[in-house]
């Protein structure tokens, strides 16, 4: 069986020094055009391809960025993963994936393994890595995270999608500060809608708090009703969805619309409100905060607010790109919530036939 070629038989056939022979593959300085053509001539001939490896000894760079993310099953997490392999491949970066799942309501017994992947990333050499979720998404982390957060930052450049942790030197991105929101409850107030009720997100996470207080506020600015009995928090996900709807529905609380979490939380709302015999938007109105995949295929196409999560996948590729390689240039995001309106909001219905009180 033949041996793959190596760089060394490649310098050697050619005439020239292996670092030769590398600065002709990577353009890292200057080469007569007599001997590049001589060395791509060899290279050609034996359809070689260095090994990445060998490659990482040359260079002192792996091409590998690390990414650490709560659930890749998460259509957010999913499609952000997506945009950050399209931005990476176009730099000729390979992505290595941690997949914690990680559960904000366990924190303590997740940290462990969320400590083990910062390890990994630097036992793998690593460029760069991006922290997506986790407890890094949490409003108070603990201290033996933020200790291995700045241990990993002070290897390899760090960028992290959360609020900023004090003493810890990486690039903090907070993309969800709630915009969007507000745009959404507004177009639920034009259409009639007086009680707005908000269902699914984790309480003590960081993008529940920013989506719940831009909420609150849009009600206070509207001045629509905002009792606490209109709020059900429990997760991200479509059971989350069912459920929360459901306690707000067994609740007696009267309201005529409601504001999702997500797409996931918005299905599992569709599910519970068909169960009590409510149609959507015939009996109450459903929008979604973060709109996925899904939007269009549910019955009816769900309204909901387009985070232009595959431009923020890219920019945060792209932050990171900059750090490794020393650019110190702090870029900003330019682009904005928007509020995609489709079939599921429509005027309340009359008090006769749906007045917010049913219960399943």
């Amino acid at each position: 069986m033949n041996r793959p070629v190596t760089i060394v038989q490649i310098a050697k056939e050619s005439g020239v020094s292996i670092s030769t022979v590398s600065r002709v593959m990577n353009g890292t300085a200057p080469v007569s055009e007599t001997t590049r053509a001589r060395v791509n001539e060899v290279i050609q001939k034996h359809h070689y391809t260095p090994n990445a490896f060998a490659r990482s000894l040359i260079n002192r760079q792996s091409m590998t960025i690390g990414i650490i993310m709560p659930d890749i099953s998460n259509p957010y997490f999913s499609a952000m993963f997506s945009e950050f392999e399209h931005a990476a491949q176009e730099a000729n970066y390979s992505l290595l994936l941690c997949n914690t799942s990680f559960c904000a309501a366990r924190a303590g017994e997740m940290t462990r393994r969320e400590l083990d992947y910062f390890q990994m990333m630097l036992d793998k050499n690593v460029d760069g890595v991006v922290v997506a979720g986790g407890q890094a998404d949490l409003l108070e982390v603990s201290g033996a995270y933020r200790d291995a957060l700045g241990h990993l930052a002070s290897s390899v450049p760090v960028v992290v999608l959360g609020n900023p942790i004090p003493e810890v030197n990486c690039r903090f991105i907070q993309r969800e500060r709630g915009q969007g929101v507000f745009s959404a409850v507004n177009y639920l107030a034009s259409l009639g809608h007086r009680r707005i009720a908000f269902v699914g997100g984790e309480d003590g996470v960081g993008i529940t708090s920013a989506r719940l207080r831009a909420y609150q506020d849009a009600l206070a600015a509207l001045r629509l009703p905002g009792e606490r009995e209109l709020v059900r928090l429990s997760d991200y996900y479509t059971p989350d969805g069912y459920r929360a709807a459901r306690e707000l529905l067994a609740s007696g609380t009267s309201f005529t619309a409601l504001l999702a979490m997500n797409d996931n939380v918005a299905l599992g709302a569709y599910r519970a409100l068909a169960d009590a015999g409510l149609r959507v938007p015939q009996d109450v109105s459903v929008i979604s905060c973060d709109q996925f995949y899904s939007a269009d295929y549910l019955v009816p196409r769900l309204t909901s607010v387009d985070q232009h999560n595959e431009l923020f996948g890219r920019f945060i590729i792209n932050a990171l790109l900059g750090a490794i390689n020393g650019v110190q240039e702090d870029v900003s995001l330019t682009y904005h919530p928007e509020l995609v309106v489709r079939e599921s909001c429509a005027p309340p219905a009359p008090a006769s036939r749906w007045c917010g009180t049913a219960s399943p």
